[in-house]
């Protein structure tokens, strides 16, 4: 009843999955992060809120035009520009800033401007670790699907070649239960393993900027191709890094800034024009405006200068962050590719040969077609750990990539896809008796 139920939770995944699949390579995921990811889109549009504002410190201050009217009789009147009791006038005015503080905020603005790109810049290298994170976690669950869907149909066969061996010799009762309870185990796996595949899909979707990422299949393989760099030029590397980049364009605006706010001391020029027309006549005019500093000014340059060297510390701890997460991201990746390396080497090969061996002495009938499902069964389980070996020497190449700040790997356009198909099944004899 419970194995029965198991298979139709697997069915029901499988339909919830039946649309037509949209193959994506790891480069096309990428292509869509891009162009859709709606994180990436808010940072561009940052970007360009700051470039307008650098823009806009380059332009003089809004000069006005005042349009007048007087009416009346009596003293009041006499405060018209033409001292009489009608008149009208046009009056223009244009405000300058403090001497020095229009280039000084201009520059302000551009440095405010380099940091919305570098931040930018890095929004991209977060996003292209999501993005390959998401995508090689869905191409593993593909693959542990495929290898786990062999493994069941190798427990089935176990189970029912037990199942035939008990009704002929009753004592082997205990292998039959052992049988089942591996084949209900790896129903379990595989249900598990369907609802990974969908969540991971989810993941990826998020990504990309879909609602839904059901009917992804991704297309690949989970080899990892790279520049093989030292340590050493990593760090170097790393000094270029977006992320240090946005703190350095911070730090030196903080600094700018401080001086933009002791120009304020400065005076400040502005222009008047106006024109009578009751007595046709006009006056041009010029006034200079110091500033009476009572502490406002003294004690916002201060204030400019805590803030600046908050912001240099902040830079300083960023360089030491930065040294920091490289060196674990390198320490994880080539530890990753050791383990992974190794255990092809040394776990799965070994194994693969040994089942063509066990296949081998089955066809001379030296073994049991027990055995040789055993040791295939054990082939498809090392396969299942292989690839999370694989996935973990991927993930960390990935995190190396952000905490670098730049791309290591070599992407091809189309990667192939690697032949995870179990060994050809062999042919029951009609007799399986000892």
């Amino acid at each position: 009843m419970r194995a029965g139920l198991l298979v139709c939770l697997v069915l029901l995944l499988a339909l919830a999955g039946a649309a037509e699949p949209r193959r994506l390579t790891i480069s096309e995921a990428l292509s869509l992060c891009y162009e859709r990811n709606p994180e990436l889109a808010a940072a561009r549009a940052d970007t360009r809120q700051t470039r307008s504002a650098y823009h806009l410190a380059g332009v003089l201050p809004t000069g006005s035009f005042v349009a007048g009217a007087t009416r009346g009789w009596g003293p009041a009147a006499l405060s018209s520009f033409s001292a009489l009791p009608r008149d009208e006038y046009l009056q223009f005015q244009q405000p300058f800033f403090p001497f020095g503080a229009m280039k000084k905020g201009q520059y302000v603005a551009w440095l405010n401007w380099k940091e919305a790109q570098a931040k930018l810049l890095f929004t991209k290298i977060q996003l292209m670790r999501q993005t390959k994170d998401a995508f090689y976690e869905v191409l593993a669950s593909q693959q542990r699907l495929v290898i786990l869907r062999a493994n069941l149909d190798l427990a089935r066969q176990i189970f029912e070649s037990s199942e035939k061996e008990t009704r002929q010799q009753r004592n082997r009762r205990l292998e039959l239960l052992a049988s089942r309870v591996q084949f209900n185990q790896v129903q379990q796996a595989l249900v598990q393993a369907e609802g990974d595949l969908q969540s991971d899909r989810a993941d990826l979707a998020r990504v990309l900027g879909m609602d839904r990422g059901s009917d992804l299949l991704a297309v690949g393989s989970l080899d990892t191709e790279y520049i093989h760099p030292k340590l050493e030029e990593l760090l170097l590397l790393g000094q270029s890094s977006p992320a240090l980049m946005a703190v350095r364009q911070a730090t030196a605006s903080g600094y700018e800034q401080v001086k933009l706010a002791s120009l304020q001391g400065n005076p400040t020029p502005s222009l008047i024009a106006l024109y009578d027309f009751r007595l046709p006549s006009y006056i041009v005019g010029a006034q200079l405006t110091v500033p009476l500093d009572w502490g406002q000014i003294g004690y916002d340059v201060q204030s400019k200068e805590r803030a600046a060297a908050a912001l240099d510390e902040r830079y300083r701890a960023a360089q030491l962050e930065l040294n920091a997460e490289i060196q674990k991201a390198y320490a994880a990746f080539i530890a990753g590719g050791i383990n992974s390396a190794n255990y092809e080497e040394d776990v799965l090969q070994p194994q693969e040969e040994a089942v063509k061996l066990i296949q081998a002495d089955y066809k001379a009938h030296k073994l049991d077609y027990d055995v040789v499902l055993l040791a295939q069964q054990q082939l498809e389980d090392i396969r299942v750990e292989y690839l999370s070996q694989q996935l973990i020497e991927r993930l960390a190449l990935n995190g190396l990539e952000e905490a670098v700040g730049a791309a290591l790997e070599i992407i091809t356009p189309a990667p192939r896809e690697p032949d995870l198909s179990p060994e050809p099944d062999l042919e029951i004899p009609e007799a399986q008796t000892q």
